[in-house]
């Protein structure tokens, strides 16, 4: 499966292994993945979700990965377009903290060097400029803004190595 942002991925003609419960187990540790085999598949979580047309699975799909430990999970479309709007959560009869499971796989992901370009090329902006988009002067210009204020960029790097978030992939076995 090639890794590039801005294309969804299909997982068409792919072979899963199936059943590693030792992954099911893992999620179920997550903030809010204790009630995941709780999921029954009525899929109310997808009928709500905003971006169910613009993934390559479904939010039910992804919870019947997880509940058949699909390891795949974590490179699917979803984990990283999910608008975090809750929807999901709100409608699910079982109670189950979709929104929740959802953060936790992308952190998961992220961890196991699984995570489109544009994120890690944010992070790496956010630490050099403290800004994820350097506006120009000519448009503060147009927009009649004054210039933009100074501030401590080691202040930034410092709460990124409080955080560990430039060191978060190296910290795990993929």
């Amino acid at each position: 499966m090639e890794e590039t942002w801005g294309q969804f991925k299909t997982f068409e003609g792919t072979r899963f292994e199936a059943l590693d419960a030792e992954f099911t187990q893992e999620v179920s540790t997550l903030i809010g993945g204790q009630d995941l085999t709780a999921c029954f598949q009525c899929a109310k979580c997808s009928a709500g979700c905003p971006v169910s047309d613009k993934v390559n699975i479904q939010v039910h799909e992804l919870m019947r990965m997880l509940l058949f430990g699909l390891k795949e999970v974590l490179q699917t479309d979803m984990v990283w377009l999910c608008t975090t709007c809750y929807t999901c959560q709100e409608r699910c009869p079982q109670g189950i903290h979709i929104t929740d499971i959802i953060f936790g796989l992308k952190n998961m992901a992220f961890k196991r060097g699984i995570a489109p370009k544009g994120y890690i090329v944010a992070r790496q902006g956010l630490f050099d400029t403290g800004r994820l988009y350097e506006p120009t002067d000519w448009e503060r210009e147009d927009l009649e803004l004054e210039d933009i204020p100074e501030f401590n960029i080691a202040d930034i790097q410092k709460m990124f190595e409080k955080t560990g978030l430039m060191r978060l992939e190296e910290k795990e076995d993929a």
